[in-house]
């Protein structure tokens, strides 16, 4: 399943049941980010704990004895959404706790848990009612150090196993600091995406990519400011010599620019030479990159609509065609507003209100 679907079973999840999703996935998928961004995009709380940083006590909480009743009861810990916890301000009414990497966590706090997952209860205090749990789980495979879960603790789970999709990476990136020069390369090179490991041939100087790695890079070739031979190091670094020569390789010999979003949707005729030559390249791929770019990126105002009804009417009526798909797709709230100042929309309407319709 695609991260993008995940969230959607994430959120009826949380809004709809009581169920505990467990997301599953290799390293640097984005499953901890999925939680975030549904927890962003319901307007609610998110809380995530590395479990197995923890012991059972620390869930248990500490004791308090009540001298006058003779008993001792149990202070809830301050890391839970527990009803005390939100009563006072802690934490907000409602919620995700994720449980980070359950199957790294002993097995004798795995079995604290157990009330906790299935009864949202844990040593006499409750989980605020608004908060829901979901849990991380790397695969149960040789390629990582986890703890078998026994089929008791996998029935309070509903398992999602989710895999690094191109589309979702290049939408979750366009929306947090892109870099062109490596989406465009995972364009043509979409299998570098994420690269498994064998586990004999894991260690640190034995790197492989991961969405989370090409973040990492885009971050880098974003905002550091280092020569060529120590960049070449620090991608490396990230990615592993081989797939980091590639991905420099092909920046190297790349003979075409592609233009910032900003140029554009704000002064389009400056760069239509550079569109041209990717035209002329037939790099379909960058066009369907920049498409993306521009649908992403644009305000709902007449210079940046005039600019990109410009740079429609520069493409086929097959990429025209595509472009209003992919905006109908990503800006749906958007579409008749931006269509009705386009133009170039009417050349190819029929088209995409027959694509809409069929998708409907």
């Amino acid at each position: 399943m695609k991260i993008s679907e995940a969230k959607q079973c994430i959120k009826e999840l949380y809004l709809k049941t009581q169920s505990v999703a467990a997301l599953i996935s290799e390293r640097g998928v984005g499953k901890t980010s999925a939680f975030k961004q549904c927890a962003e995009e319901l307007g609610i709380g998110y809380m995530g704990l590395y479990a197995a940083a923890l012991e059972g006590p620390d869930f248990m909480g500490l004791p308090d004895k009540d001298s006058a009743k003779g008993i001792t009861r149990y202070l809830a810990p301050q890391f839970l959404p527990t009803v005390q916890a939100v009563n006072e301000g802690i934490f907000p009414a409602k919620g995700i706790l994720v449980l980070e990497e359950i199957n790294r966590v002993p097995s004798d706090t795995v079995s604290v848990l157990y009330p906790l997952l299935l009864e949202r209860k844990i040593n006499g205090h409750s989980l605020a009612e608004g908060w829901k749990i979901g849990v991380t789980m790397n695969p149960d495979n040789l390629n990582y150090s986890v703890n078998s879960l026994d089929d008791a603790m996998l029935d309070r789970f509903v398992s999602i196993e989710i895999i690094a999709d191109l589309e979702d990476y290049i939408e979750f990136s366009l929306h947090n600091g892109p870099n062109d020069d490596t989406l465009a390369f995972l364009q043509a090179c979409p299998d570098m995406l994420l690269v498994v490991k064998k586990s004999a041939d894991s260690g640190a100087l034995s790197k492989s990519p991961t969405p989370r790695g090409w973040t990492k890079v885009q971050e880098l070739l974003n905002n550091c400011d280092l020569n060529d031979k120590l960049m070449v190091e620090l991608i490396a670094g990230i990615l592993g010599p081989e797939v980091a020569s590639a991905f420099l390789g092909y920046i190297r010999s790349r003979d075409f620019a592609i233009p910032s979003t900003q140029k554009l949707l704000n002064s389009f005729e400056e760069v239509r030479p550079s569109i041209q030559g990717i035209m002329d390249k037939n790099r379909l791929d960058i066009i369907n990159l920049i498409i993306k770019k521009i649908v992403v990126g644009y305000e709902v105002e007449k210079n940046q609509i005039d600019n990109m009804n410009c740079f429609v009417e520069f493409l086929n009526e097959e990429l025209r065609v595509l472009f209003f798909k992919v905006l109908a797709s990503k800006r749906p709230e958007d579409f008749e507003e931006t269509v009705k100042s386009m133009p170039v929309f009417d050349s190819v309407a029929d088209k995409v209100v027959e694509i809409i319709i069929g998708k409907g």
